[in-house]
């Protein structure tokens, strides 16, 4: 009897199972023509045999009862599978090769680099990790921290972020790992004089990081603390401290609290304020990193000393700030509006951040003047309401002196020249380009160069913003700007008796009315005279490093 082919037997078989889906079938056909689909398993070289799966049992074939096509795909199933190719390079392999291991030292983690975006965008920030494809930087002296996928940056920060990660693993030390809980330790609160409030005290987190700085304020929420190099305060919240560190800030506001000097009740024309000690005739004030400044307590004067890294006053007298109106009586021309009492008097404050005065003029008009202080400076704005019947219409301006710096008048021109050192004020006018007048020049000089046969080719007002800054002013800008431009007029002058820029000049805000009612006969047709509103404020800030 003829020996079957083995396809043929397979065939007769009863079928046991189902093939898994996650094996492929493959058509295999003996020299008779008929085919069955089976899963491969191995093909032996040697013996010339292929073994392959069908309905969950396993046959060897020899490879010679297959037809041609079968044969084919037994060898080519069990050739041996390809080495798999290089994996392609990094587009900036070649950039990392070509730099020395050593270029960069430790001190490359300390600094901040220039980073740039794969769209072309500037960054500079130090270097935090670099973790996987994810690249986190700090700015701001650490106060901001951010992470962003690698590949959002050029090949050339890319390649920037490879070297320094290898150099903070070996120059960082791995951060300590959290202490096993403790039960909770009564802490002492520490003992403080007011040499204190002014020291470098070292603050620490929660996670046991220490932090040089000074003390600035503090309350129920947390701690506002001075470090060096920073033109505002940094707030810590009290849930990211240590306890030794809580103890340390609560005692220090309990003691600034406690050396508060005397106050002095309000009256008719006087506000509640401090009655000794710095703050003396005040009523509100706030003492930030960059400079500090107060509310008088006439209700209409706000007073702002810059303050150097020490915290010294810059200059010996302050930029006054003074909110008032004034009228055209007969014969006298514009006079100021005296105030004739106070309604009442906010308590003092070194903390609050709005203040409203509220009182009455000599004829009658009743005004509301407003005074707001934060660490980056400070704003101003009011209005007032008067009688239809007032004979001479009053408007309501913001006046801003900046300080003289030296007395001209009693000092020669070498002492000036010293005294203004690289001082400006800088003035850019609404229409034209930005003006500058160096303090070591005079007016008249300077005013000269602006005009061309013998006449002023620039305009001077209104304005956008002036701005003062140079070595008469350490390492601050001071910028005064009105937070609109459309309906609020600001302008600048050099005073009736000023000869040179040291010696001080003023800003001046009124409303867009108010402006027109002062050239106007009837001044009172103008009803947003009284007004200067809080979206038309007078903005000064504070911002230190720019000078």
């Amino acid at each position: 009897m003829k020996k079957p082919y083995l396809i043929a037997l397979i065939l007769s078989l009863p079928l046991l199972s189902t093939f898994g889906q996650d094996e492929k079938l493959y058509p295999w056909t003996d020299l008779q023509g008929r085919t069955l689909q089976a899963s491969f398993i191995s093909f032996d070289n040697v013996a010339q045999t292929v073994t392959i799966k069908w309905n969950g049992q396993v046959f060897p074939l020899p490879l010679n009862t297959l037809d041609t096509q079968s044969q084919a795909l037994a060898k080519q199933l069990g050739a041996p599978a390809p080495k798999a190719p290089p994996a392609t390079s990094s587009p900036f392999d070649e950039i990392l090769a070509a730099v020395p291991e050593d270029l960069l030292g430790p001190e490359a983690l300390d600094v901040e680099h220039d980073w740039q975006s794969a769209d072309g965008r500037a960054l500079k920030a130090k270097f935090v990790s670099l973790k996987g494809d994810q690249l986190t930087l700090s700015m701001n002296g650490g106060a901001k921290e951010f992470t962003i996928g690698l590949d959002r940056f050029a090949l050339e920060s890319q390649a920037l972020a490879k070297l320094l990660q290898p150099l903070a693993t070996k120059h960082r030390p791995a951060p300590p790992k959290p202490a096993a809980p403790a039960k909770p330790v009564k802490v002492v609160p520490p003992k403080v004089v007011e040499a204190d409030l002014d020291k470098m005290h070292t603050w620490t987190s929660s996670d046991g990081r220490p932090l040089q700085a000074s003390f600035v304020s503090a309350d129920d929420q947390g701690v506002d603390l001075k470090i060096r190099g920073r033109s505002s305060p940094m707030s810590l919240p009290w849930t990211k401290l240590d306890p030794q560190t809580i103890a340390l800030g609560k005692a220090l506001q309990k003691l600034k609290k406690s050396l508060v000097p005397t106050i002095l009740g309000g009256g008719e024309k006087v506000l509640e304020r401090y009655g000794s000690g710095k703050w003396k005739g005040y009523n509100t004030y706030l003492e930030s990193v960059a400079f500090e400044g107060g509310l008088h307590a006439n209700g209409r004067l706000a007073h702002i000393w810059l303050l150097d890294e020490n915290g010294a006053r810059v200059q010996k007298s302050p930029i006054a700030i003074d909110i008032y109106g004034y009228s055209k009586s007969e014969g006298r021309g514009w006079n100021r509006r005296r105030v004739k009492s106070l309604a009442s008097s906010p308590p003092v404050s070194q903390d609050r951040r709005t203040t409203t005065v509220k009182g009455e003029w000599e004829n009658g008009s009743t005004f509301e003047y407003n005074f707001e202080f934060s660490h980056a400076g400070m704003s101003f704005w009011g209005k007032a309401k008067e009688p239809k019947s007032e004979e001479f219409p009053s408007i309501l301006r913001i006046d801003l002196k900046a300080p003289s710096i030296i007395d001209a008048a009693n000092a020669t021109f070498e002492q000036i020249k010293e005294a203004a050192g690289d001082g400006a004020l800088y003035v850019d006018p609404v229409a034209g380009k930005t003006l500058k007048f160096p303090f070591n020049e005079k007016w008249d000089d300077i005013k000269d160069g602006f005009s061309k046969g013998g006449k002023k080719s620039v305009d001077y007002n209104p304005i956008k913003y002036a701005e003062f800054r140079g070595s008469p002013f350490g390492e601050h800008k001071i910028k005064v700007k009105s937070a609109s431009t459309r309906s609020a007029r600001l302008s600048w002058w050099d005073g009736y008796s000023q000869v040179f820029p040291v010696q001080g000049a003023y800003i001046l805000l009124k409303s867009m009315d108010g402006h027109e009612a002062g050239s106007s006969k009837t001044p009172g047709d103008f009803k947003q005279r009284l007004e200067i509103k809080k979206s038309e404020r007078l903005d000064l800030k504070v911002i230190r490093g720019a000078g």
